[in-house]
């Protein structure tokens, strides 16, 4: 009876042990780091102006749950808070003469700025400010990247129209756009790094209506002056490689692609550039996530994006 005991007991343990080590394989694979991937909890809104601030909510369906995206508008003239929503056929619709945020039943999300209505006159400086319509996660526990093998990103998105509002004769192309982007922002959170604290903003570029292929680049962002810029390096992606040719036609495009290799490359260009020299792949995490426009020209335009994920599995061995 004794041997019996023992033997239930040793059986017992390994059946502990192997659940723990499912249970871990289970907490250490993410097939989503995207909170609400739908949008269908909606965003809390911030402020136009400095000091930028939370104002309130935007409801995107009937959900009571609080918020998990923030949404940005910097330099608008316009705060969206105050644009009442239409409710049709269970879309809901905040549009404005400056901008349009909507998310219809399918969890669709459509964002627009209007730039013919944002700006007095064109810029003419890297100095003046531009409009930003962002739809932003930061993480209070970033996701480290160490012991992760790959990073699948999947989305869905189409830009349904572009408008260049610019006055004949003043289209600077190196001053006036329209971009969509998706950013990944790889933090180096190591206490004894070096570099503890520095991060990279890693873009996946959507659309540009410059060019329907936009290169890979790396820079410093040194902002629209001195007072904003990070000072960080932006990476940005060979569009080529995971989207093809895109114009504001309306075709849906289909994302899906491993970033983990492109955040490799993206760290050895950096540190080759002077940047984050001490730093390890394992001492990054994603800190943030953020989509949506910047709109430096006086243009209209509109981005639409559904099936947004972003996932972190562990090494194989």
């Amino acid at each position: 009876m004794k041997r019996l005991r023992r033997i239930l007991c040793v059986v017992l343990l390994m059946c502990q042990a192997l659940c723990a080590v499912a249970e871990s394989g289970e907490e250490n694979q993410m097939d989503n780091i995207i909170l609400d991937a739908d949008f269908s909890q909606g965003a809390w809104i911030y402020s136009p102006a400095k000091p930028m601030r939370m104002t309130g909510k935007l409801p995107l369906s009937d959900s009571e749950e609080d918020p998990e995206w923030l949404l940005t508008q910097w330099n608008s003239k316009n705060n969206i808070r105050g644009t009442q929503a239409q409710v049709v056929d269970g879309a809901y619709i905040y549009e404005n003469e400056y901008k349009t945020v909507a998310r219809d039943a399918q969890g669709v999300l459509t964002l627009r700025v209007n730039a013919s209505e944002e700006y007095h006159r064109v810029r003419t400086s890297k100095m003046d400010s531009w409009v930003h319509l962002y739809f932003e996660q930061r993480y209070a526990n970033p996701y480290p990247l160490a012991g992760m093998g790959s990073a699948p990103l999947r989305l869905s998105f189409c830009v349904p129209e572009f408008r260049d509002a610019t006055p004949e004769g003043e289209l600077d192309p190196s001053l006036h756009a329209a971009i969509a982007v998706f950013y990944v922002i790889l933090k180096d959170m190591n206490p004894q790094s070096p570099a503890y604290g520095d991060f990279i903003n890693f873009c996946v570029m959507l659309y540009d209506n410059r060019t329907p292929v936009t290169p890979e680049s790396l820079f410093v962002d040194s902002g629209q002056n001195p007072i904003d810029a990070t000072n960080m390096m932006i990476y940005t992606m060979d569009s080529s490689t995971y989207a093809g040719e895109v114009y504001a036609d309306g075709v849906w495009h289909d994302i899906d692609i491993d970033l983990m290799p492109y955040f490799q490359h993206a760290l050895r260009e950096t540190q080759e550039r002077g940047y984050m020299t001490g730093t390890k792949m394992e001492d990054l995490c994603i800190s943030s996530v953020f989509f949506g426009f910047e709109v430096p020209g006086v243009m209209d335009c509109e981005l639409r994006v559904r099936d947004l994920s972003l996932g972190l599995k562990p090494v194989e061995e």
